[in-house]
C-alpha cells in the first residue's frame, strides 16, 4: 500500500530502498492460513500500530475481536486489514515521500529497529520487535505525563493478547541507543521518536526527555 521497499544493512534496518506505488494492490485472506501462529501474532502488531497511532476506535474494536483474529478468523481478519490499509493509504496520500505525516506509521519502530539490529535479523520477527518497541514508545509517553497509566496498561495488554513481546531480551543500552542513531528518522544528527499524546493519537517529535527515554528502554528488557 506505501510503495516503499527496503533492504536492511549492517548498520541497520531498511537503511537502502526506493519508492515505487503498485498499480494494484490484492489481498488474498486465504494465504493467512498458511501462517504459523507467530507469524499471524507478527502481522497483528502492525495492526495494533494503527489503531495506537490514530484511531482509538479501532482499539477497541481490537480488544473486543483479538481472540478471534489470533484464532485466524477470515472475516475478522478482513475487517482489520481492510481498515488497517484504509489508515495507511490515507496516510501516504498525504505524504509519499515521507517528509511529515507518513513518519507516524513508524510507531514502535525506532525501537523495534534497534532491537532487530542487536539480536540480528531473523531472531526475532519484525512485528515482534515492533510490539515491544511500542510497548517502549508508550512507557515513555507515560513517564513523560503524556498518556495515562492507564493508556499504557491497554498498550501492554492488547499487545499480550495478540501472543506478542511486552520485553525484549537484555541488550546493552549503549548498543541500544548506537542503533537508534542510526534511524532514517534522525534530522540534522537529532533524533525523531514517535509517541503517543493519547491512545489514538501519535506524534513526531525531537523533544523528549533522553533520560526518561533510557529508563522506558531498560524497564522494557527482560530482568536478569
Amino acid at each position: 500500500v506505501g510503495g516503499k521497499t527496503g533492504i536492511n544493512h549492517p548498520l541497520g534496518k531498511n537503511m537502502i530502498g526506493a519508492f515505487q506505488q503498485p498499480q494494484v494492490v490484492l489481498a488474498d485472506m486465504s494465504q493467512l492460513k498458511t501462517l504459523p501462529p507467530r507469524e499471524l501474532s507478527a502481522g497483528l502488531a502492525e495492526v495494533i500500530k494503527y489503531a495506537l497511532l490514530g484511531d482509538a476506535d479501532f482499539l477497541t474494536w481490537l480488544e473486543q475481536h483479538m481472540d478471534a483474529l489470533v484464532q485466524g478468523d477470515e472475516a475478522t481478519l478482513a475487517e482489520a486489514v481492510y481498515r488497517s490499509c484504509a489508515h495507511k493509504a490515507r496516510i501516504v496520500a498525504n505524504d509519499e515521500k515521507e517528509q511529515g505525516e507518513r513518519a507516524l506509521l513508524n510507531l514502535g519502530h525506532t525501537f523495534g529497529h534497534a532491537i532487530e539490529s542487536y539480536l540480528g535479523y531473523g531472531e526475532w520477527l519484525h512485528g515482534e520487535a515492533v510490539a515491544t518497541g511500542m510497548v517502549m514508545a508508550a512507557d515513555l509517553s507515560q513517564r513523560m505525563g503524556w498518556i495515562s497509566a492507564e493508556d499504557l496498561a491497554r498498550t501492554k495488554n492488547i499487545i499480550q493478547r495478540a501472543n506478542l513481546p511486552i520485553v525484549c531480551p537484555q541488550i546493552p543500552l549503549d548498543d541500544f541507543l548506537a542503533y537508534m542513531a542510526h534511524d532514517k528518522k534522525v534530522l540534522n544528527g537529532q533524533l525523531r521518536l514517535v509517541l503517543m499524546q493519547a491512545v489514538g493519537r501519535a506524534i513526531i517529535t525531537k523533544t523528549f526527555d533522553v533520560e526518561l527515554m533510557k529508563q522506558a528502554i531498560l524497564a522494557n528488557q527482560e530482568q536478569a
